[in-house]
């Protein structure tokens, strides 16, 4: 291709431009060389010709295998180029030279990690390898060169802020990228401070602390046995380290942090902020658990306060206290120790491995508190409270029917509630007796029986009659009587006067389907709460009432005939004379017929009318009568 555009561009030249006599020009050779052979985009380059051949003879391929005659090109996409020169010999014919590699690279900012040390010194890791060479600015009108992967320190005159710049170089000095870091320069490497060790369930302990930004350093583990030292480099930034030895029961730990110096890693700057660990001992003892712990192992030494389950039970602020004989508990509970050193007038802690076991103290079981019996979705629901600080095992139900023997059984949960879905709640009133057996194997007093109540209703006439029986087992306030949707929720309420019955007058109500329950409310510890009895349902009867008989003569009285209805859904009436034929016919309960067939007054006698409907329950309703129609 590069020869075929070198031919074209030739002849093209030997016809135009007349470059001379092929004579002159025969001797001539391609010679060039580049300015640099790494630059930066956007770069433009004007190649330098050696040739000694006349301008307009010489053409560059500048990598993209045409021949131009400009003497220079510039490059804005990075990559890499092969340059080439041509010259026209005329008659001679065409020459190219063998290519030069020019790179491009892109701007881009130069990666290094800066480093304090000691004396107001800094030094300037590069990281980057993208390009052929870089310049350190050190922020005080000083400056050094510097290579990929190359180490820089820097002293300065006084502590201070400074920006350190770092220029990425390519050929002809170019910085083609620069990034900037700040840099605080101290006399000397500022000294953290240790604020806590926790032992974690696992036993190795987690060190807590604060590390001032922009500096390295390490954790120093002392062991006082045997007298070892470890140290672990802490990351950059962080706020907690977790040593990876196990704290064991007769060993302890004491840390402290020391300052690296990166310019002489071998000197590191050690500062005494001593923390160390501390063992604990449970032994069970009877009546009272015993706790033991070690005594400090370094000097700041502030308080002891040592925590059962969570809540702290006692605390000391001399350091030769070191037993503690705690006696609130209770038998086989669960019990779970740990000891909180303070140190330093309280701003370093020391926070041993949490330690639990279960005691083997006798026990007196108290009965169970506030029992409860209520009807939830027609079964019973039982609650009752439980003693404090007591670990039950099993509990006890004694259900008490009427007419049969009582009925004793271990209820699979030990935490309330328990339901009784074996139960008939509108036939009966069930009564109950709570136990229980701890964990030591002590049966709780029986508590006294307490008991649901039934409700029962009827329908006479126009009344609604309920009555229920008396709760017993409770401290009664008083009884409400609550009518529910089919939702249980409450439409509205009755404040019975009379302790066990209650009348009501249908009228009250709009629902053909009525569901009552009573609630009782009872007195107790925590405050008033509603118990609830089982829920009826009663059906007041559809009405379907009309005259049989009536005169349409236009006197003002009697003049249509019509039916009287209550809680009806579906509805439709017929009307036949004699002979069968249909005279009437309506779907509409409040239409009245005016004693017309086809607009004409039918004549006086006697009509059978058929009704057939559909209460709002689904139930259906036919009846058949004569109708008297009279003039």
């Amino acid at each position: 291709m590069t020869q075929k555009l070198l031919g074209k561009f030739f002849t093209w030249c030997a016809v135009v431009l007349t470059c001379g006599t092929a004579n002159a020009q025969n001797n001539l050779q391609p010679c060039f060389r580049l300015p640099a052979t790494i630059v930066c985009a956007p770069a433009t380059i004007t190649p330098i010709d050696c040739s000694g051949a006349p301008p307009n003879l010489i053409v560059y391929d500048y990598g993209d295998g045409q021949l131009r005659l400009d003497k220079s090109f510039t490059f804005t996409r990075p990559g890499k180029y092969a340059i080439r020169q041509g010259l026209n010999t005329l008659g001679a014919g065409g020459n190219i030279s063998q290519p030069l590699e020019l790179t491009v690279i892109a701007p881009q900012s130069p990666t290094f990690r800066l480093s304090n040390c000691n004396n107001r010194t800094v030094a300037v890791e590069i990281t980057d390898t993208h390009f052929p060479a870089y310049i350190i600015e050190w922020g005080d009108g000083t400056s050094a060169e510097a290579e990929s992967n190359s180490i820089k320190q820097h002293s300065y005159n006084a502590e201070g802020t400074f920006e350190i710049t770092v220029k990425g170089i390519t050929g002809q000095n170019i910085t083609c990228g620069s990034a900037v870091q700040r840099v605080q320069v101290v006399n000397q490497l500022p000294p953290p401070s240790l604020r806590a060790v926790h032992v974690q369930s696992d036993g190795r302990a987690r060190i807590s602390y604060n590390l001032p930004v922009g500096f390295s350093y390490r954790l120093r583990q002392t062991s006082p046995s045997n007298n070892t030292v470890k140290l672990f480099d802490l990351p950059p930034g962080s706020s907690s380290f977790t040593a990876p030895d196990v704290v064991s029961a007769f060993d302890q730990y004491i840390y402290s942090i020391e300052a690296i110096n990166p310019c002489h890693p071998a000197q590191p700057v050690t500062y005494f902020n001593f923390l160390g660990t501390h063992n604990i001992r449970v032994t069970p003892m009877r009546e009272l658990n015993r706790i033991n712990w070690s005594a400090p192992t370094h000097i700041g030494f502030t308080s002891f306060a040592l925590f059962r389950n969570g809540s702290k039970i006692g605390e000391w602020t001399t350091p030769n206290v070191l037993q503690f004989d705690d006696r609130e508990i209770t038998c086989g509970e669960q019990y779970c120790y740990r000891l909180e050193a303070r140190y330093y007038n309280g701003t370093a802690l020391s926070v041993t491995q949490e330690v639990c076991m279960t005691t083997s103290r006798d026990s007196n079981p108290q009965r169970l508190a506030e029992p409860l019996a209520t009807v939830s979705n027609e079964q019973v629901l039982i609650t009752w409270r439980q003693p404090e600080r007591t670990r039950i095992a099993q509990v006890l139900l004694r259900k008490i029917v009427p007419g049969q023997a009582a009925q004793q059984i271990t209820l699979s949960r030990t935490q309330p509630p328990y339901t009784d879905a074996s139960v008939f709640t509108a036939g009966d009133s069930y009564c109950y007796q709570l136990s229980y057996i701890d964990n030591c194997g002590n049966q709780a007093p029986w508590t006294e029986p307490f008991c649901t109540t039934v409700l029962r209703g009827a329908i006479r006439g126009d009344s609604v009659l309920l009555n229920w029986q008396e709760l017993r087992g409770y401290n009664l306030i008083g009884y409400v009587i609550e009518q529910l949707d089919n939702n249980d929720r409450v439409l509205q309420t009755f404040r019975p006067t009379e302790r066990n019955s209650f009348f009501l007058p249908t009228q009250r109500f709009h629902e053909q389907l009525l569901r009552f329950r009573v609630t009782s409310i009872i007195q107790t510890l925590s405050g008033p709460v509603a118990l609830y009895s089982n829920t009826i349902r009663l059906r007041i009867e559809a009405v379907v009432q009309y005259p049989t008989a009536f005169s349409p003569n236009n006197d003002g009285l009697n003049d249509t005939f019509g039916v009287k209805t209550q809680f009806i859904n579906k509805f439709s009436l017929q009307i036949f004379n004699r002979w069968g034929e249909l005279v009437y016919y309506s779907e509409n309960p409040d239409e009245r017929w005016d004693g017309t067939y086809k607009g004409i007054p039918v004549p006086a006698g006697t009509y059978v009318l058929v009704i057939q409907a559909e209460d709002l329950t689904g139930r259906k309703i036919e009846q058949k009568n004569m109708l008297l129609v009279a003039k």
